[in-house]
C-alpha cells in the first residue's frame, strides 16, 4: 500500500470529521486506526482546533509526516458518523483505498442541510423555545417570523463568506431588530423572549459541549481554544443584540422626553 496515499486518506477523513465538529479525541483514533492499516508503521495522529497532523514510519522512506489545515467548522453529525463507518469498513479490509477515496470525495462534497430546512429550523427553534419560555402565542408567532428573516440573512452572510464572529454579531443584532420591530407593532408581548428564543440557532452549544469532552480527554490545547471559540461567539452574539436594544432605548427615552 502506498504509505503517501495512505497519509493522505487519513487526513481526508480527519478534515471531515473535523469540519463536522467532531470532538478532537475521536479524529485522531479515526486517523490512527487508518494509518494502522498500512502494518506495523507506528501510526500517529495529532488535531488541533483547525490544524491535523499525521505520520508514520515507511520501511522505505523511513519517518513520513503530513500537516493539513482544517475549514471552518459547522455541526453536521451524518457526516461524522459516515465517515467513521467508513474507516471500519477499511480497516476491516472490505473496501480498497481507491473506493474509500471516492467515498470521502462524495462525502465532502455532499451539503449539510437544504436552503430550505436550513432556513425552517430557525423558525421553528425560535418558536419552540420562545413557548418554552412562557411566552404568549403572540411571542411565538413573532419568534417564528423573526426565526424565519435570521436563516435567510444568515444563508446570505454565509454566500457573502462574512467571517464567523461577525455573522454571529449581525444575527444577534437583526434578530434583536425584529424582534423590536414585532414588539412595536403589537405582535408581541415580550421582545426580550422573542430575541431570546431567536438567537438560540446562534449560540455555540455543540463547540462548547466539545471543548469540556476534549479537556476530559486531556486535549488541553484544542479544549481551550473551543472555549475561547465559545466565549467570542457569545459575546458577539451579546453585542449584537445589546447595540440594537441600546438604540432601542435610547430612541423610547428621547421621542418619550419630547
Amino acid at each position: 500500500m502506498d504509505d503517501n496515499m495512505l497519509l493522505n486518506l487519513a487526513l481526508d477523513a480527519g478534515e471531515i470529521m473535523l469540519a463536522a465538529g467532531a470532538e478532537t479525541h475521536r479524529v485522531e483514533d479515526t486517523m490512527e486506526r487508518i494509518l494502522s492499516v498500512g502494518g506495523n508503521n507506528l501510526p500517529e495522529a495529532i488535531a488541533f482546533s483547525n490544524i491535523l497532523i499525521v505520520s508514520i514510519h515507511s520501511p522505505f522512506s523511513g519517518p513520513l509526516t503530513a500537516t493539513r489545515k482544517a475549514p471552518a467548522r459547522s455541526n453536521d453529525f451524518a457526516k461524522i458518523c459516515r465517515v467513521n463507518e467508513l474507516s471500519r469498513r477499511f480497516t476491516t479490509g472490505q473496501i480498497p483505498i481507491e473506493e474509500a477515496y471516492q467515498e470521502l470525495y462524495t462525502i465532502y462534497n455532499e451539503p449539510l442541510f437544504s436552503g430550505f430546512w436550513n432556513i425552517i429550523s430557525y423558525s421553528v427553534v425560535a418558536g419552540t423555545f420562545t413557548l418554552m419560555l412562557k411566552g404568549t402565542w403572540g411571542d411565538g408567532v413573532s419568534a417564528v417570523l423573526t426565526g424565519l428573516l435570521l436563516g435567510f440573512f444568515m444563508r446570505f452572510l454565509a454566500k457573502k463568506n462574512v467571517p464567523y464572529f461577525l455573522r454571529s454579531l449581525f444575527g444577534g443584532g437583526y434578530a434583536a431588530f425584529f424582534a423590536v420591530i414585532c414588539y412595536i407593532i403589537g405582535l408581541g408581548d415580550q421582545y426580550s423572549l422573542i430575541i431570546v428564543g431567536s438567537i438560540m440557532t446562534l449560540l455555540p452549544g455543540v463547540t462548547l459541549t466539545n471543548a469540556i469532552r476534549d479537556i476530559m480527554e486531556s486535549n488541553f490545547l484544542s479544549g481551550t481554544s473551543k472555549i475561547l471559540e465559545a466565549i467570542l461567539i457569545a459575546t458577539s452574539i451579546a453585542g449584537g443584540v445589546g447595540i440594537v436594544l441600546s438604540c432601542y432605548q435610547g430612541i423610547s427615552l428621547l421621542l418619550g422626553g419630547m
